[in-house]
C-alpha cells in the first residue's frame, strides 16, 4: 500500500463524498474504487497509434513568377495593363 496526497477539484470532492455516503464506504475506499473502475475502462480501450502527418501535393495551375519581383507578380495576375 502506498500513501500519497491528491489535490482534487471541489466538485469532484463533493461527488466522491456523496458516492461514499450512498455506498456506505469510507472516502478512501470510494476514491480507490473510482480510480480502479476508471483505470479498467481506460485500459480496456484500444491504444490508438498516431499516424505520421502527411500532406498531399495539389496542382495549383500555372507556375508562379519569381515572388521577389512584385511587378512580375502583378503583371502575371492582372495582366500587363496594370501600369
Amino acid at each position: 500500500m502506498h500513501s500519497t496526497t491528491l489535490t482534487l477539484d471541489n466538485d469532484i470532492v463533493a461527488r466522491l463524498k456523496q458516492l461514499s455516503l450512498m455506498r456506505n464506504d469510507s472516502f478512501k475506499q470510494t476514491i480507490n474504487k473510482v480510480l480502479q473502475a476508471g483505470l479498467n475502462v481506460i485500459e480496456s480501450q484500444p491504444v490508438h497509434q498516431n499516424k505520421p502527418y502527411r500532406t498531399k501535393p495539389v496542382h495549383l495551375g500555372a507556375k508562379l513568377p519569381n515572388l521577389d519581383n512584385v511587378g512580375e507578380i502583378i503583371a502575371a495576375t492582372e495582366g500587363e495593363l496594370y501600369k
